[in-house]
């Protein structure tokens, strides 16, 4: 059955198998047979659609539409939004009929197996599976590592591979480990880490880093959202617009209590107009301008100067002031055991200062994208907008004062060279 007027997708099913497509259109190019257009929220082409498009031309061929074109829609990630979403440049269009026809065997094969599969009144034995990008992502790791519930294996440091194997040869936890002569110096320091309980500090690098800063000390967070369909004038689709930072600034002595400032998007201009105009005023070059993985806030503010031009000259003077608070962490310079692998600003502080985010109303980067983007784009009360930007604006300024904390840390490391 074809999904009735006032359905968004086209729904069909046989007696075996269902799908849900996008549209199911009368193809103009070759008469009585039809094109199978499938969009996708993606910037590109990706192989993995190539089987779900095969599949959603099996069902339909069974279900009485002859599909002579197959056609993938993605967004255009250079569609430079002026105001008006443009269809026919917003989205790419290829044609990837001979892709698909490629697969219809493949696709016919495994369909028929799966539904026998799913006939049978017993399933059959569970196994471990190495499909998942990684089990610690698994929605199913009672069913994929059963019997056996893995400990911190997974846990390793960049070891899908490496924590695959030593997971077949039955070792469940890192400190478990006694041959380390073929992994990596991370990998190697996390081990040791787990099997002593202590944490490793490589106190002459935190020294050296120590000696790069410079006063006063920006300390510097951006949120942003990254909507596929752009929310503000002159931005992109999945382009990282930042709407709120925190900033704290010592200007002399890093144990005295910081100034602490914020910019959140107030509704009426781009955020873009009023970070940089704040920033240019409370962030002059000369002194430390410290991130966690300044990659990020260094591409917000150049995509920022390129739709206001006019403060391109500070971005300039500021470049050479950037310092990534991220790269000693990421280096395995500092690991504690609680750690777990991860390197993440809200794991190390707590295993450094003992703080943590556990109490604020927003806990994640992704979180308060999300939660922003709900304020533009839902109807939400005054006060619902209220409580959501109160949440925004304390977990951006976490942000800036973790690295606060981690800093004077860092000091404390230092003095005991």
């Amino acid at each position: 059955m074809l999904a009735g007027k006032g359905v968004r997708s086209a729904c069909l099913e046989t007696e075996t198998l269902s799908m849900k497509t996008e549209y199911i259109l009368p193809n103009p190019e070759k008469e009585n047979t039809f094109e199978l257009v499938v969009l996708k929220v993606s910037s590109s082409f990706k192989k993995q659609h190539i089987l779900e498009i095969a599949f959603q031309k099996l069902v339909s061929q069974e279900c009485g539409f002859p599909i002579s074109k197959c056609t993938l829609l993605f967004v255009n990630s250079k569609f430079l939004f002026e105001g008006k979403i443009q269809p026919e440049f917003f989205f790419v269009r290829k044609d990837v009929t001979e892709e698909v026809a490629s697969k219809e065997k493949e696709t016919k094969e495994t369909s028929r197996s799966l539904y026998d599969l799913l006939s049978k009144k017993n399933l059959p034995p569970k196994y471990a599976s190495r499909l998942c990008s990684h089990p610690r992502s698994c929605s199913y790791p009672e069913v994929c590592l059963a019997p056996k519930i893995p400990g911190d294996i997974f846990s390793l440091r960049e070891g899908k591979e490496e924590s695959g194997r030593l997971y077949k040869e039955g070792i469940l936890n890192l400190k478990d480990i006694s041959d380390t002569d073929s992994l990596t110096y991370r990998q190697k320091t996390q081990i040791k880490s787990v099997q002593t309980g202590t944490t490793h500090i490589n106190q002459k690098v935190f020294s050296e880093f120590f000696n790069q800063i410079q006063y006063p000390i920006y300390f510097l967070d951006f949120e942003s959202i990254n909507p596929p369909i752009p929310v503000y004038l002159n931005s992109y689709p999945f382009q990282h617009v930042p709407f709120l930072f925190s900033l704290h600034i010592i200007r002399e002595d890093l144990f005295q209590e910081p100034e602490s400032f914020y910019y959140i998007d107030e509704g009426i201009t781009d955020p873009r107009k009023g970070i940089l105009e704040k920033l240019e005023e409370w962030i002059l070059p000369g002194g430390t301008i410290l991130c966690f993985n300044d990659k990020f806030e260094k591409r917000c503010l150049e995509e920022s100067v390129t739709a206001f031009p006019e403060h391109k000259p500070w971005l300039k003077s500021i470049q050479d002031d950037f310092i990534d608070l991220a790269k000693p962490f990421w280096e395995y310079d500092y690991y504690h055991p609680d750690q777990k692998g991860s390197t993440s600003l809200k794991t190390i502080l707590p295993v450094i200062t003992g703080k943590s985010y556990k109490d604020l109303g927003i806990k994640s980067g992704q979180m308060a994208n999300s939660e922003f983007l709900r304020v533009k784009t839902e109807s939400l009360s005054a006060s619902e907008k209220e409580e959501i930007q109160k949440n925004l604006i304390q977990y951006c300024k976490l942000d800036t004062y973790a690295m606060v904390l981690i800093l004077r840390k860092i000091r404390e490391w230092t003095q005991a060279l």
